[in-house]
């Protein structure tokens, strides 16, 4: 059975004549005929009384029938559904972001235009945010360095140097700035292998043929500025990214001069998708 054959019973059905039902689905009268007749060969029944009133549907081609207005039914909704999807009244996108703060604005502008589709954003590392994006968890993703692979398809949003900052206790506390080796010698609290911080932080301690003491690692932006504020240690953080605090104390580093950047990510397979195309229009007019 093609579905083909069942859009055919159905018109005839519908319009109780061959003719008229070639005429509605713009095929010829014979192609019609060839439809039903292949159905009622396949399955070995009859479905219309034909005569020269027109074609009357038998008892089986009823029950069928009924089926089949159920399924032009769902063709309907199947294509009013596609139809307000490609307008963007309807819809889900899902955005990964190692910080939030640098894709807000885009999407604020995003969901003002486009207000039927839902937006729904989660966190994670660099890493683990494009191993999400390949595996098509995420439609973007907002991480701290551009991918490499000629995969995906990036966008620079943003671009800051780094800050330190101690608890408002600290020994540093009324300092202004720091070097990089200070940095390096301190008791730092470090976030987890695969940000973008820490994988900046650690290439810089490499070129310059440093070794750092033992640090406390901790997972996410927001435990690490729990973990600073609680004493156990100076953090790094991206200016962009640094919220102020009573607790805690920023502090420049005087002579580390490395920018990183905040770039929005997608497959370069789907940026052509609708949905897509018009979040990252919206980031390049920014």
């Amino acid at each position: 059975m093609r579905y083909s054959q069942l859009k055919a019973f159905h018109a005839v059905a519908l319009w109780g004549s061959f003719s008229v039902a070639a005429d509605r689905m713009g095929l010829s009268q014979p192609a019609i005929s060839d439809h039903i007749r292949k159905l009622e060969e396949t399955y070995g029944v009859q479905l219309f009384i034909r005569s020269r009133q027109g074609a009357m549907l038998s008892d089986i081609g009823r029950r069928l029938y009924a089926l089949t207005e159920k399924l032009d039914e769902t063709e309907t909704a199947a294509r009013d559904l596609l139809s307000r999807a490609r307008g963007l009244k309807v819809g889900q996108m899902v955005i990964g972001a190692d910080a939030a703060v640098h894709i807000l604005p885009v999407l604020a502008r995003f969901s003002r235009t486009y207000p039927g589709v839902s937006l729904k954003l989660t966190t994670g590392n660099s890493s683990r945010l494009i191993s999400q994006l390949m595996d098509f968890e995420l439609d973007f993703a907002v991480v701290g360095e551009k991918p490499v692979s000629a995969r995906f398809d990036s966008r620079l949003i943003s671009q800051s140097g780094f800050l330190a900052f101690v608890a408002s206790g600290h020994e540093w506390s009324g300092r202004k700035s720091v070097s990089f080796n200070e940095l390096a010698n301190a008791q730092l609290v470090m976030r987890e292998t695969g940000s973008a911080t820490r994988e900046a932080f650690d290439r810089e301690c490499m070129q310059r043929g440093l070794d750092t003491r033992p640090f406390f690692e901790i997972e996410g932006r927001e435990a690490s500025r729990e973990a600073v504020a609680a004493g156990l240690g100076v953090g790094i953080v991206s200016e962009g990214e640094y919220v102020r605090d009573d607790r805690i104390c920023a502090i420049a580093i005087n002579d580390w001069n490395y920018q990183m950047g905040e770039w929005l990510v997608c497959l370069k397979s789907r940026n052509s998708l609708h949905m897509i195309s018009s979040l990252l229009a919206l980031a390049d007019a920014a």
